[in-house]
């Protein structure tokens, strides 16, 4: 039987003509062409449009109004300017200091040759920063000290002579202050009796004398009350009495070394805090400070400007922006790339009914890709004029 198997197999082979192959192949190379066919032809009908062409850039822009400036802004602070406090010290008969007057409020400016309020029953009076504060003067007593209260003196309006020593002329000036201020001023202490004088001479002066503790000083002489005590107020053991603002408040910003030029002193800035608005100028640009990057600082320079007394709106420790140069007005205004040169001459190409109309103008300013137009006929808002 085994030998017999390979002559049914050939005879098997033989019974399918080999004539038949060929066409059988035509047949499965056509079905696949087909199915390749139908399968691109229906991707294609699913498959997704094509994306449209992308918009068309336009081609003109609207003539506007706007206020078109390359102006620098910063973010700043107000400082609150520098105090002096005034004090008041105790005579050796005062138990404690009680405010029983006062002469000044907030506010109020305090310059010396005034009084500034009245404590434990005595004024308190200002004089001038060049006296020096540090003993009683008595009759006769002579020195550096004299010599200033004497020139103080007479720059009040009193008759005094610089001498140097606190002589009759002198006592008398003293007192008229205190007149006029409304007190007497303080007495010296009686001579000793006659027997106990000895060959003592006669003294031709009269019992004024000048002591130390009822006078206060302002550093620089002016200045403005930002705080003082109430009448019956009681002193603490410091004896101060108020408060004194020897420098205005002012606004300070940090800039960078680039936009420190536009910032020099003197250059217009406006200031907003909210709703409020300043003009005001530079008054002082710092040298180059290192940046803290602890405090958010950058490299720079500190620009300040003033903050006038009494102007309404800034607060200490208030942020606030400061833009140099000052406000601009509206003008005609087009994009920049709206601007054509021809040796020289911007114009513009306004659009009308027919063909574009070319229009020369001249550009005043540039800024944030807008060029400000100076009035010319032929050109209102709401034209369109053509891009480049």
């Amino acid at each position: 039987m085994q030998d017999s198997d390979p002559v049914l197999i050939r005879r098997g082979m033989r019974r399918i003509p080999r004539w038949w192959l060929i066409p059988g192949a035509v047949i499965v190379v056509l079905a696949g062409l087909g199915a390749a066919y139908w399968a691109g032809a229906s991707t294609t009908a699913v498959a997704e449009p094509m994306p449209p062409l992308a918009s068309v850039v336009p081609v003109s822009a609207t003539v506007e109004r706007r206020a078109v400036a390359n102006q620098v802004v910063l973010s700043g602070k107000v400082i609150a300017g520098a105090q002096a406090t005034l004090q008041a010290s105790p005579a050796e008969s005062v138990d404690r200091l009680v405010v029983t007057a006062v002469a000044k409020e907030a506010g109020s400016a305090v310059v010396p040759g005034e009084v500034l309020a009245v404590v434990s029953g005595r004024p308190l009076l200002i004089l001038p920063s060049s006296v020096p504060l540090y003993r009683d003067i008595g009759p006769e007593d002579s020195g550096p000290d004299v010599e200033a209260l004497q020139t103080a003196l007479a720059n009040f309006g009193y008759a005094c002579t610089t001498t140097g020593t606190f002589d009759l002329a002198t006592q008398q000036a003293l007192g008229s202050w205190y007149k006029a201020a409304g007190y007497k001023a303080p007495a010296a202490p009686d001579p000793l009796p006659q027997e106990d004088a000895g060959n003592a001479a006669p003294s031709n002066s009269s019992d004024v004398m000048f002591r130390w503790r009822e006078f206060v000083q302002v550093p620089g002489d002016t200045g403005t009350v930002a705080s003082i005590a109430g009448t019956g107020s009681i002193l603490a053991e410091d004896g101060i009495v108020a408060r004194i603002r020897v420098a205005d408040d002012s606004i300070v910003a940090r800039a960078d070394v680039v936009q420190s030029e536009s910032f020099v002193v003197g250059t217009p800035v406006t200031v907003r805090a909210g709703s409020t608005v300043l003009d005001t100028a530079v008054v002082r640009v710092s040298n180059f400070l290192e940046g803290d990057q602890s405090k958010s600082e950058i490299p720079g320079k500190d620009i300040t400007v003033a903050l006038p007394p009494g102007t309404q709106g800034f607060a200490a420790d208030q942020s606030v922006t400061m833009t140099a140069g000052s406000a601009v007005a509206e003008s005609l205004a087009v994009p920049l790339i709206a601007i054509r040169q021809d040796g020289g001459t911007a114009y513009l190409l306004v659009e009308g009914n027919s063909e574009p109309r070319r229009l020369e103008v001249k550009v005043t300013a540039q800024a944030d890709g807008w060029a400000a137009i100076a009035d010319v006929d032929g050109l209102v808002v709401g034209d369109q004029v053509k891009l480049q």
